[in-house]
């Protein structure tokens, strides 16, 4: 009744609708020049706002800002008004509202806010200062209604903050407050306002943020505080995110030195042994609540984002957590049994970011040892076995799943292991031995049902393997990284290859046959896909096999040592129901490459053998369509689409497209053009192709030669970097690899400076097919005389003439072909001059140029022609040759040694044959001429090349000549200088200056 009774009685006749009563209060605010009075004002509209949100806004917002620029000094006025803001900035719906009303009040607010962001006379700045008063109330709903304006129009409202002198520096101190709960808005608000604007990230971070962020983790008990240290850790991973001059600061200033304070927790939680189990005498265990995992995985992420791959602190700042001690906590929190899954993952990946790619941190992590509890009774005598960490980390890629935890919460952490192995060995050569060398069957070490913790790295992954009937069906993915992680220690290591090909399965004491385990792999992928398991397992086999045969003809000679190896996979890749398409394309893809890399001189089956099974059983165009499909799949593109190592999401769950690793396909794209390429050509023609060499990465020379940029561990074989092969009598064809980084002899634009090359490469060709055309008319000749049964004195003496013009033929084309080996030399060493430099400076250059490849074109044409002509007289011989041959065996069969007629047929028939060869004479004195006058046009080349030289040495003269004149000038101009200090007179010439 005391508010009606300021304001005047009111009775039943005068009873004012809200909208008039929000008026009346607003104009009071504005008018009223008593504090009393406008405080009341004020007090008023807050309790109508709650109610009537929109009529208060728009009477009283602009009277309300006015006042609070204006009368600030009065703690309950500014209270009452931030309060009054706040509800009409609030886009929760006033109580008793529709959800339809409330969604309107929604778009009030929205405008509203905009209001106050729009107030000419900057309020936000009057907001700022306020942030410094004492006052809890006033302090409080500040912060409280900037970050209500931040969720309306967060931009607009950080670049005001930006355009304040102290506006940043405000809020930063809202981080010493005492008074926890504006502490704790103060970092709702900051976390708002640093997500994306790196300018106020970078402002917060040198108002020393970072040491007062840590500093309220300490005291609210490190990571296993409350959500206040959640929200601190969030800050400063906003504050370093995407920002490398913060990143910098927060190193220069010991912040990394005080991440490893974060980890540690209680010692209780490392448990390395017992496959990962804790210490059964471990009573002070700790139980991670959900907000300690959750400021757990804020702090491992904020470790992982200072070592992204690719930024250029990530060196510097892997160096700075190696020497202040990251990795041994990260070690104890990854094998903490009762932590997370989603924890245990995390720890892993940061482990190995840290060491990726670094050979310090990588030599360090070697160098650890993890002591580890005996298996057995708690009270055993037995002392604790220290193993290097990278054990227990294959051990829990692929080890067994401790008891309790699902399949899907556990797979998080395998991928997290295999990532943290592909780190220690990648750039590693060294490492990848050294795993290498612990590669030995399970009976090595024991029996085969030993422990998981008395076996070596690689002697459980083999273990794995090879018992995949019964690891498979309990944890598939067992199977799967054991062969992702013999993958990663095999690929493009010769060495590591050929240590793992000396291991055998089965012992000769006991009258076992040994086995190879590539062959014995083989074998149980068989039985995988004869027993319709998952697909992945399959899959792990194929790939696994893929890798290693990759690069390596030994190991392809060893898989077709065992026979049914080919048959089995032809059948995979052939069969059209009941196969996996995925299965399918890695069959083709491995079937492929072992056709591709069969290289070794004694392999058991040579390419010529399995060429008819690629092009007739099973077909290159059905090969390549199998690849394609599996190169289309979304599984496919959904691994090549991972990083490294990261096949899960961190956080827990299995992507169902998880089939391949990354290490396939990454040798996948490395080798797929160079397959496809490979499984169209035949045995011949593959040795023979020019690209074959650079299409096998440097493996088409394996028998004779291994180029310098081969992988670590590759043995450097003696024998010249090229290949040879006679493809006539009258041609060879050499294909040599240069050096990498060798500048090419042809300049950038070798195609066009390789057409004479080319050219003379088809007549080579041409040559050759004439000389073998010619043996086959040769041979068939001889066939049919040696098949007549009668006499033919006349025709054997013609056909010895037809042999010597034929030896004669043979003779011209083998002086031809001598020819053009001459002008091919002579060529290469034009080439070798850089002829493209010299002549692209000259006109005349590049007409001559211009003239000889129109020249070499006409050349070309012409060639061509001939070759047509040829292969339509050589059909003609052959139908008459084929004539002739009935002709005799009718004759021989009916016994007419003394038919004129068809002596006479056949006279006819040789003397035709000895026309044709005349004509052929006639075609490769033709093709002589044309060499001669190509001979001619290089040396007119040449003489282009002397003119230009004599050119470039007048040009070189003419220059020595002008500075020399130059120096003179300026001689000359110091001596009259000088004579006139003495006091001689000497007149000013044009070169003085003025």
């Amino acid at each position: 009744m005391d508010f009606f009774k300021r304001y005047g009685a009111i009775g039943p006749s005068q009873q004012q609708s809200p909208s008039e009563t929000i008026q009346r209060l607003a104009d009071r605010v504005e008018t009223s020049t008593l504090l009393e009075d406008k405080k009341a004002a004020v007090l008023g509209l807050k309790g109508l706002s709650r109610e009537y949100r929109k009529e208060t806004g728009e009477a009283a917002l602009l009277p309300l800002l006015k006042l609070l620029k204006e009368d600030n000094d009065d703690q309950n006025l500014l209270k009452a008004i931030l309060e009054t803001l706040i509800t009409l900035c609030t886009r929760d719906s006033p109580r008793g509202e529709t959800p339809n009303v409330g969604a309107a009040t929604s778009d009030v607010a929205s405008q509203f806010s905009q209001t106050i962001l729009d107030d000419g006379d900057d309020v936000i700045s009057t907001m700022l200062e306020l942030l410094g008063d004492a006052d809890f109330y006033v302090r409080y709903n500040t912060v409280q209604l900037l970050g209500t304006l931040h969720l309306h129009s967060g931009e607009e409202l950080q670049k005001r903050v930006l355009v304040s002198p102290m506006g940043v520096g405000r809020l930063v101190d809202l981080l010493s407050d005492q008074r926890d709960i504006i502490r704790n808005e103060g970092i709702q608000l900051l976390i708002a306002m640093t997500e994306t604007n790196a300018d106020i990230q970078k402002i917060v971070a040198f108002e020393n943020a970072f040491d007062r962020l840590l500093g309220i983790v300490d005291e609210e008990g490190g990571v296993r505080g409350n959500i206040v240290v959640q929200d601190c850790l969030q800050l400063l991973h906003n504050l370093l995110n995407y920002n490398v001059s913060n990143q910098n600061f927060f190193r220069e200033t010991s912040g990394v030195q005080r991440l490893p304070n974060l980890l540690i927790t209680d010692p209780s939680q490392t448990a390395a042994g017992r496959n990962g189990l804790p210490d059964a005498d471990a009573d002070d265990e700790i139980e991670w609540t959900v907000q300690h995992a959750r400021n757990m995985l804020v702090v491992l992420d904020v470790i992982r984002m200072l070592i992204q791959p690719g930024n250029t602190n990530t060196v510097s700042n892997q160096t700075a957590m190696q020497q202040c001690g990251t990795i041994p906590p990260l070690l104890q929190l990854a094998l903490a049994y009762e932590a997370p899954s989603s924890v245990r993952s995390q720890a892993l990946y940061a482990i190995g970011d840290i060491i990726r790619s670094h050979e310090a941190n990588q030599n360090l992590f070697q160098r650890i040892l993890i002591t580890t509890a005996p298996e057995g009774d708690a009270e055993s005598d037995a002392k604790p076995i220290p193993e290097p960490a990278i054990v227990i980390v294959i051990r829990l890629a692929v080890g067994k799943r401790p008891q309790g935890v699902a399949v899907n919460e556990y797979y998080i952490v395998r991928a997290a292991a295999a990532h943290l192995v592909q780190a220690y060995v990648g750039g590693n050569p060294d490492a990848q031995l050294a795993l290498a060398a612990t590669l030995t069957p399970p009976g090595d070490a024991g029996s085969a049902s030993e422990p998981e913790t008395h076996q070596s790295a690689g002697s459980l992954i083999v273990s794995v393997l090879l018992d995949w009937r019964e690891t498979g069906s309990e944890d598939v993915w067992r199977v799967w990284y054991a062969s992702m992680l013999l993958s990663t220690i095999l690929r493009d290591h010769i060495e590591c290859k050929e240590q793992a090909l000396k291991i055998t399965i089965g012992d000769i004491a006991q009258g076992e046959e040994p086995f190879p385990l590539l062959n014995e792999l083989m074998s149980q992928a068989r039985q995988a896909a004869q027993s319709e398991s998952d697909a992945r397992l399959s899959l792990a086999i194929f790939t696994l096999v893929c890798v290693w045969l990759v690069d390596f003809p030994r190991g392809v000679s060893t898989l077709l040592d065992e026979s049914s190896n080919v048959a089995f996979l032809v059948e995979q890749i052939n069969g059209s129901s009941g196969v996996n398409a995925l299965v399918q394309g890695a069959a083709a893809f491995l079937f492929g490459l072992v056709y591709q890399f069969d290289l070794e001189p004694e392999t058991p089956m040579s390419r010529e053998n399995l060429y008819p099974i690629l092009s007739k059983r099973v077909g290159a165009d059905q090969l390549l369509i199998r690849v394609q499909r599996l190169r289309d799949s979304k599984e496919f593109q959904y691994a090549v689409g991972l990083a490294s190592g990261t096949h899960s999401n961190a956080y827990g769950g299995i992507p169902i497209e998880v089939y391949f690793d990354n290490v396939f396909t990454d040798v996948f794209k490395k080798h797929c053009e160079g397959f496809r390429v490979a499984v169209r050509l035949g045995p011949g023609e593959a040795m023979a192709n020019p690209n074959y060499a650079y299409l096998q990465g440097g493996m088409a020379g394996y028998a004779g030669s291994v180029g310098s940029n081969s992988a670590p561990g590759t043995p450097s074989l003696a024998g010249a970097a090229s290949i040879s092969r006679a493809a006539s009598p009258a041609a060879t064809l050499t294909t040599s690899t240069s050096a990498p980084g060798a500048t090419s002899v042809y300049g950038p634009h070798p195609t066009e400076h390789m057409v004479a090359q080319s050219e003379f490469d088809a007549l080579n060709d041409k040559l050759a097919d004439q000389s073998s055309q010619i043996e086959a008319l040769k041979h068939e000749l001889e066939a049919a005389k040696s098949g007549s049964k009668i006499d033919l004195n006349d025709t054997s003496e013609q056909l010895a003439q037809e042999r010597e013009m034929r030896a004669r033929a043979e003779a011209e084309s083998a002086t031809y072909a001598a020819e053009v080996n001459v002008l091919r030399q002579e060529l290469s060493n034009m080439q070798t001059q850089s002829l493209e430099e010299t002549l692209a400076d000259d006109s005349t250059g590049a007409v001559k140029l211009t003239e000889l490849e129109s020249q070499l074109s006409e050349l070309k044409i012409k060639s061509e022609q001939d070759s047509s002509n040829w292969n339509t007289l050589r059909d003609e011989l052959q139908k008459k040759l084929a004539n002739a041959e009935k002709q005799v065996v009718k004759a021989a069969a009916a016994g007419r040694n003394t038919n004129k007629k068809k002596e006479q047929q056949q006279a006819t028939v040789i003397e035709s044959l000895k026309r044709d060869l005349k004509a052929k004479d006639d075609e490769i004195s033709k093709l002589n001429l044309l060499v001669e006058e190509l001979n001619e046009k290089v040396k007119a080349v040449d003489g282009v090349e002397e003119l230009k030289e004599k050119i470039a040495g007048l040009e070189k003269e003419q220059e020595d000549l002008l500075v020399y004149l130059a120096d003179q000038d300026q001689q000359s101009k110091e001596y009259r200088d000088m004579l006139r200090k003495h006091g001689e007179d000497i007149p000013l010439s044009d070169d003085d200056d003025e």
